[in-house]
């Protein structure tokens, strides 16, 4: 049965150990989000190049549209006011149902689900910035392609020195 590796993996460090565990591949989340091919938010970009390990929070804050769904995003201003009130449960969350952002005509409330978009307009840092524990290792903006050829490099590169052999 193939087992896929997911969460934490943004590099081929994090690939070769995936792969010498045992799994047949992996999936990358929060490093595609960095990529010239990725529709993220200007904003939310910068936000993900800045941000560490640290900065972020694992809640069920952002469960609109999606409730008591638990999530790992950027910590910001909603999320803070959220946990200044003791994390309260859907419908008693300060600024719910306030009107922070929009996209195409389409109005988007604070702990709405939505992530800020290239096409979102308002308080974009506001928003839900989905970002696993991953996030400390990105900070470039890289096409997907280059991306991907160059995890797959580093982690045969070091796959091959745990073999013993010379990298290909």
């Amino acid at each position: 049965m193939p087992v896929l590796a997911a969460g934490g993996i943004a590099d081929g460090r994090g690939l070769a150990a995936a792969l010498a565990l045992g799994a047949g591949g992996a999936m990358l989340g929060t490093r595609f989000l960095l990529t010239h091919e990725s529709d993220t938010h200007s904003a939310y970009r910068g936000a993900l190049s800045r941000a560490t390990i640290t900065d972020t929070v694992y809640s069920t804050a952002f469960d609109g549209g999606w409730p008591d769904a638990p999530h790992r995003a950027l910590r910001n201003g909603t999320v803070s006011a959220w946990e200044q009130a003791g994390c309260p449960p859907s419908g008693d969350r300060p600024g719910e149902g306030e009107v922070i952002a929009q996209r195409r005509n389409r109005e988007i409330t604070r702990y709405s689900d939505d992530m800020p978009t290239t096409d979102t307009e308002g308080e974009v840092e506001q928003l839900a910035m989905y970002a696993g524990q991953s996030v400390g290792l990105t900070s470039s903006v890289e096409h997907a392609g280059v991306l991907v050829r160059r995890i797959a490099a580093e982690a045969d590169a070091i796959l091959a020195t745990l073999a013993g052999e010379a990298p290909s």
